[in-house]
């Protein structure tokens, strides 16, 4: 249910989109007129808004395709743009491209008429992007600056879509072998690239076997780890999304009541969890595209924690942590077991990163301030940060990358990963 208001808005942007003419080119499904002309920048545009000149790709709310091309900047602030979007059969979506009235002033463009939509830079090649709905309701993108050439070299990957498929692992279920899907995207080219594992979380209270079989693969977050030199590698524990076996972490005896708060049930499930990761990072390492080096271990909700865990467990070969909004157990349980997996990941003896937002219904702020504190007094090295989630729903940090995006990039050069776009 929580993601029936994203679906709606992007439908919202689309819909609201006035008519354009056919495509004549497609930019990774995304359709750009055949007459893009880049413009020189008048010597007397404003210095702030030059940088705005040229093309730009990022993803409304981590999903849809966005180009946002600026062809040319007038002196008094008259921006000559093209706007488009993809496909999305999801949500009912068709790609379009039009040619909107837009002005910058200082560091943001604006684009108004049937939407409004504005863009500010943040550095010389990344900006973040809000399309504001007359009757109310926002979308978010973080924006980053292409080439026109190189967006337009055909076969060139400008989106990153992650391509799924089956690994055989070592698990093994009533005598029979167990395959994990695993959701994958990587830079152009044959590698080798440093590996970035992101851990899915759990699916609500545990009492909905419907949302079992979706697959965990935000395209938005593969996007910025791929631009950044990685390969992407989302495995679905299992009986998550497509992955074989029964998805069995941590769950009441009467399994229809969804997950449990006692330990000696839930705890369990947590090592079934960890066992699941520990399987698959070790079929991903044996691919030849895979750096032979230690990985960045990243995951959302549960998979945050068990990130935490998995490091302290194997702190040989994790280079680093990113743990949005991680825990176990909700503190809707009088007891929540969360504070034992986030102890196992004090024996990491490098820095993590954790990333909460404020109002999560799952996990309030002070309740995770204080895990975080038990984690250092434990011998675990870190930084809290807080986040305002625009959606006012603060469990969805991670689907908001103009948020981190920047505490990212400065964590990644700190541990000596790859930032280069």
């Amino acid at each position: 249910m929580r993601w029936l208001p994203r679906r709606l808005l992007l439908i919202m942007i689309v819909l609201l989109l006035p008519g354009a003419a056919l495509a004549d080119r497609l930019i990774d499904g995304v359709p750009i007129p055949d007459d893009v002309s880049i413009a020189p920048v008048s010597a007397s545009a404003a210095d702030s808004g030059k940088g705005f000149v040229g093309a730009w790709v990022g993803r409304w709310d981590g999903y849809l395709k966005h180009i946002l091309i600026v062809e040319s900047l007038q002196p008094d602030g008259t921006a000559r743009v093209i706007y488009a979007v993809g496909d999305n059969p999801n949500a009912s979506i068709k790609r379009r491209w039009i040619r909107p009235p837009a002005t910058v002033r200082d560091d943001t463009l604006t684009i108004t008429g049937a939407f409004t939509a504005t863009y500010k830079l943040t550095t010389a090649t990344t900006a973040t992007a809000s399309f504001q709905r007359r009757r109310g309701g926002r979308s978010q993108a973080e924006m980053t600056k292409i080439d026109v050439v190189a967006l337009t070299t055909p076969g060139r990957t400008v989106f990153v879509d992650p391509e799924s498929i089956m690994i055989q692992t070592r698990l093994r279920e009533n005598g029979k072998p167990i395959r994990l899907e695993v959701v994958i995207g990587k830079p152009e080219g044959n590698g080798p690239f440093p590996l970035v594992v992101i851990n899915h979380g759990s699916t609500g209270r545990g009492n909905d076997p419907a949302l079992f079989g979706r697959t965990f693969a935000p395209p938005g977050l593969a996007d910025y780890f791929v631009r950044r030199g990685f390969m992407v590698a989302f495995p679905q524990r299992r009986g998550r999304g497509k992955s074989e076996g029964l998805y069995d972490e941590g769950f009441q005896v009467d399994r229809s009541q969804g997950y449990a708060c006692d330990s000696k049930l839930s705890l369990p499930g947590a090592d079934r969890a960890l066992t699941d990761i520990e399987a698959a990072v070790e079929v991903l390492r044996q691919r030849s595209e895979v750096a032979q080096q230690p990985i960045i271990m990243m995951g959302v909700s549960r998979g945050g924690i068990l990130s935490v865990a998995y490091a302290g467990m194997h702190p040989q070969e994790v280079a680093g942590v990113i743990n949005f909004v991680g825990g176990w157990t909700g503190e809707w349980c009088q007891f929540p077991n969360n504070d034992t997996l986030f102890k196992r990941g004090a024996n990491f003896p490098r820095e993590t990163l954790w990333l909460y937002g404020d109002h999560d219904p799952t996990y309030s702020l002070a309740y995770t301030r204080a895990r975080f504190r038990e984690f250092r007094a434990a011998g675990g090295k870190g930084a809290f940060l807080e986040f305002d989630v625009p959606s006012g729903n603060g469990h969805m940090v991670a689907f908001f990358p103009q948020l981190w995006t920047s505490y990212v990039d400065n964590y990644l050069e700190r541990i000596g990963a790859p930032t280069k776009q």
